[in-house]
């Protein structure tokens, strides 16, 4: 029985990895700062609820979060907390973060000024109408006592763990007397990491770095901050950039890789950025500090320099700046942007601007705002000429060109400028125009689409170039043209699709009615396969079949369409019998090759699968397949 793979492969394919022009290309001056709305009364951050409503949240340091529909600003705040947050200064309600589950759960946590002057952290949640909160639903997870009043940090963020991060300040005053970023037994001056799903009180994770340290605060991630006012997650690598404060020279953006196990000291008190500060030489001997990607001196005096960080760019309007880290300076007004190449940061700018930048934010689908006190904008790029990249015309399955790609297979083409707006095929046949644009070979023969954005565009590869050995590809957005690419064609070009960064195939178990066969978690009912189960593995590229449906169009259940060539699959190094290959029912360009597991195949929850075409081998990707049982034998006494 076949099955439609749409509801979980289709999705899959709109996901990709854009392939981006240099950043280090991006002119700064270029770059519009679009006012999104005004209205707000001393904003501090601005972020969305991952829900699917595209709103904006926007906190006021007065203790209130504002939402944006898109549209206006909403009169009735959707949280209002001022008569418990004392304001002013740095103080003030400083960030709202939602939970991952907060579609399923309504959680959301703020970090605010008490009365008294400390930190909270705590939990709130949203009614029956999704804009409002309860603010009777208070439950508190992490407090802290302040010595001063400024420093207090006051970002917090979930990470791609899942966990909860606050960015801590030294306590304020001037050059951390106490030396408390450098004291593991204190909250003051550190990225902390909590827990908040076990309970309703925080946790330290046991992987937290500091956990079995004697004196130490296990909920330490990192230390030796000054001021981490600002702090983001790279949304694509899960990368963390803080932007932390400095004393009265340089300020700095620091950095920590994804891979990151904790524990890193970003140098203050000891340093400010690279430069010694207490004390004045010798302060890194053992190289022991983690010192700053990007930084820049400050002017001096009371607000002579006040870094406010920002967010890497992963946008999908502006493809050109992916890759991008925007931050701004609040007591000057300028703006900069930061690009790494093989490791190494380079500082754009800055360039000036009038605007004081209190706080980034991002919307759910990676576009980048900031906000003055009252005013929040938007980060736009001038749309560039259609331009397809070079190298980036790839299968859909492989992100991989191999030896050509296939007639009536699925591709891929990255650049920039390709769409004026994103959008999705909504049904079949495949459009031709999509997204303000659409594609063309050798001037003649439209590609159907499937997707389109400006970084990218997703297409069927047309059966009429079959016989062919390359064609030129071409993508027209309004009335301007790309320059031609060449794509090298192939009969055949198999290619299997996966379903995550670890390989894991297209492959579905028959007998459930549409199991992934593969470790059980990652996917909704996923469970390893079994012996002589019979399993769909979804491919593109495998070639001609019989009975073609026309470019653009589905293929049939009845009659099917067959592959001409013979198709093989070996799991684990081990042939399988293959009792059906062809194109998948009610879809365009996808092959779909059924296939039975013998009594005894090879088991683990990673066992390599390549289909072969005519002796063309497939990309390598990999299937859960459980032990057989064993019956034990029974030893007879002599």
């Amino acid at each position: 029985m076949l099955y439609s793979i749409q509801r979980f492969l289709a999705p899959s394919l709109l996901v990709l990895v854009a392939v981006s022009p240099t950043a280090a290309e991006i002119d700064l001056d270029e770059l519009d700062f679009v006012e999104v709305f005004r209205g707000v009364s001393g904003a501090t951050s601005i972020t969305h609820a991952g829900d699917g409503s595209e709103r904006l949240f926007v906190t006021e340091q007065s203790g209130r979060v504002l939402i944006f529909n898109g549209e206006s600003l909403l009169t009735t705040p959707f949280l209002d907390i001022r008569q418990r947050v004392r304001a002013g200064g740095e103080r003030g309600l400083l960030s709202v973060a939602f939970h991952p589950s907060y579609p399923s759960n309504g959680y959301f946590f703020v970090n605010y000024t008490d009365l008294s002057g400390g930190t909270v952290v705590s939990r709130f949640t949203v009614t029956s109408d999704a804009n409002v909160a309860d603010p009777d639903s208070e439950t508190i997870f992490f407090q802290a006592a302040q010595p001063q009043r400024n420093h207090n940090g006051g970002q917090i963020h979930f990470g791609p763990d899942g966990y909860l991060y606050i960015g801590m300040g030294d306590g304020g005053g001037a050059g951390d007397r106490s030396n408390w970023a450098q004291n593991l037994g204190s909250v003051l001056g550190k990225m902390l990491r909590i827990d908040i799903d076990q309970g309703t009180t925080a946790t330290a994770p046991d992987t937290n770095p500091f956990l079995t340290t004697p004196n130490a605060r296990g909920e330490i991630w990192a230390y030796g901050l000054r001021n981490p006012w600002r702090f983001s997650f790279d949304r694509l690598t899960g990368d963390m950039f803080i932007a932390d404060v400095g004393q009265n020279a340089m300020e700095e953006i620091s950095f920590q890789a994804s891979d990151s196990t904790g524990g890193e000291n970003y140098g203050w008190r000891r340093m400010e950025g690279s430069n010694c500060y207490n004390p004045s030489a010798n302060c890194n001997s053992s190289d022991s500090l983690v010192l700053p990607i990007v930084e820049y001196a400050n002017l001096g005096g009371n607000c002579g320099g006040s870094v406010t960080g920002g967010y890497r760019y992963r946008g999908a309007r502006h493809p050109q700046l992916s890759g991008t880290y925007f931050f701004a300076d609040y007591c000057t007004g300028e703006f900069f942007g930061a690009v790494e190449e093989n490791g190494a940061w380079t500082k754009l700018g800055p360039r000036e601007t009038e605007i004081s930048v209190r706080t980034f934010g991002e919307d759910e689908g990676g576009e980048i705002y900031f906000a003055d006190s009252g005013v929040v904008y938007r980060i736009e790029a001038p749309r560039p000429s259609p331009q397809i990249s070079d190298g980036g015309v790839v299968s859909s399955a492989t992100f991989q060109v191999g030896s050509g790609l296939a007639p009536g297979s699925l591709a891929t083409a990255f650049g920039v400028g390709l769409a004026t707006t994103t959008a999705a095929a909504d049904g079949f046949p495949l459009p031709n125009d999509l997204g303000g644009g659409s594609m063309s070979f050798n001037d003649a023969t439209a590609a159907p689409q499937i997707y389109a954005a400006p970084g990218q565009r997703n297409f069927q590869v047309p059966w009429e170039l079959g016989g062919l050995a390359e064609a030129n590809l071409t993508v027209t957005v309004g009335d301007e043209t790309s320059p031609a690419v060449v794509v090298p064609l192939a009969r055949i070009s198999p290619g299997v699709f996966v379903l995550n960064s670890t390989g894991q195939a297209a492959a579905l178990i028959a007998s459930t009615g549409g199991a992934v066969a593969g470790p059980a978690g990652p996917f909704p009912g996923s469970r390893p396969a079994r012996a002589g189960e019979t399993l769909e593995i979804f491919a593109t590229g495998l070639g001609p079949v019989t009975n073609p449906p026309a470019t653009g169009a589905v293929a049939l259940a009845d009659p099917m369409s067959a592959t001409v060539e013979s198709v093989s699959v070996r799991v684990g190094g081990e042939s399988m019998n293959v009792v059906f290959s062809g194109l998948a029912p009610s879809f365009a360009g996808l092959y779909q090759v059924n296939l039975e597991l013998g009594d005894s195949p090879p088991s683990g929850n990673a066992v390599p699968l390549v289909i072969q075409v005519a002796g063309v081998d497939s990309n390598t990707t990999f299937i859960a397949v459980e032990e057989p049982e064993t019956t034990p034998t029974m030893e007879v006494a002599p």
